[in-house]
């Protein structure tokens, strides 16, 4: 029969071999896991956009149009009324172009995967934004948020932030300020480009 003292021992023994273990390891478990979440994420709204590392700037903005009683829109009547509207398809996604035919922003379905499709149910539209890549930023957000108010006085939808809640006069005030910072950027980009 093993004494107390024996016990403690091998108790003692076990637990440094069990923390041995776990710093042998953890440098091994975490840097994987690191390289996993990583490489795994990649927004899909804009994933066949891929940028250069050196000029990476991004400001998305993002709009919800949700259904009021929270049923499924019609899907036959969303792509009906987003052709009328002046939207082209392309990949699963509506857009909609400038002149120059470089995309303004992008309508989706609120649900994963987000394609827009015959038979897609879903009773959250999505508009995406990302200001960087409008020539225009401050035209475009303009031209995002009266699209987004037709679209919601059609069917009968809410107009919602990024989290989904009521969109306000104040955060429409803020996005307008961000689609504002975006043009001043862009305007005094090329000027720090000549001076490298």
């Amino acid at each position: 029969m093993l004494t107390n003292f024996e016990i403690i021992l091998v108790t003692f023994a076990l637990l440094t071999f069990l923390v041995i273990l776990y710093f042998f390891f953890k440098s091994f478990l975490t840097r994987k896991l690191m390289q996993n979440t990583i490489s795994d994420v990649q927004p899909m709204l804009f994933d066949d956009e891929i940028q250069k590392v050196d000029n990476f700037k991004q400001e998305l903005i993002i709009l919800n149009l949700i259904s009021m009683d929270k049923s499924n829109y019609d899907p036959n009547q969303i792509l009906t009324l987003l052709k009328n509207l002046g939207a082209k398809y392309t990949n699963g996604f509506f857009g909609y172009y400038d002149i120059s035919d470089k995309e303004i922003f992008r309508i989706a379905s609120g649900i994963n995967p987000g394609l827009l499709e015959a038979e897609t149910k879903t009773y959250i539209l999505l508009l995406a934004m990302d200001l960087y890549k409008t020539i225009n930023p401050t035209k475009a957000f303009e031209t995002m948020l009266q699209v987004a108010t037709e679209i919601a006085e059609k069917i009968d939808a809410t107009i919602c932030d990024e989290s989904r809640g009521p969109i306000s006069k104040q955060m429409i005030e803020h996005l307008r300020s961000k689609a504002q910072e975006a043009s001043i950027y862009q305007t005094t980009q090329p000027i720090f480009q000549n001076e490298r």
